[in-house]
């Protein structure tokens, strides 16, 4: 199963359980997020909106900001003496694709209290056994 999403003017293909980083969101971490679906498949097929699918979100929830990789910038004129060096960093907001249920704690299995056998009580035949 996948979902076409709109995040911030872009478009990316998530499942449940994806984290990926999109433009830089104003939101806190931990907020949940519920993204706009442009196209969804799964085992029934495909669907398409036009542009949206109506009634269809994807919930998402937001880890946090990460920083990109450092981008030189370095400016000169030939022949002036003049250079300059600064560098930039972009801002990113993590997040994560939540499933489509949530998973249900399993039920723990209740068996019957069996006594623990002793070593008098086992048979003579097992204990002549030496091979």
């Amino acid at each position: 199963m996948f979902a076409v999403v709109k995040i911030g003017g872009r478009q990316y293909r998530v499942s449940p359980g994806d984290e990926f980083v999109v433009e830089k969101l104003n939101q806190d971490p931990g907020t949940a997020l519920q993204l706009p679906v442009l196209l969804w498949s799964d085992d029934s097929g495909t669907r398409v909106g036009t542009p949206l699918l109506e009634g269809q979100t994807v919930d998402a929830q937001v880890l946090g900001d990460v920083k990109g990789t450092k981008m030189d910038v370095f400016r000169y004129q030939s022949k002036k003496r003049y250079r300059k060096k600064t560098g930039h960093r972009q801002t990113y907001t993590r997040i994560k694709i939540m499933g489509d249920k949530p998973q249900a704690e399993p039920e723990p299995v209740i068996t019957e209290a069996v006594e623990p056998i002793s070593l008098a009580e086992t048979p003579a035949a097992l204990e002549g056994d030496s091979a």
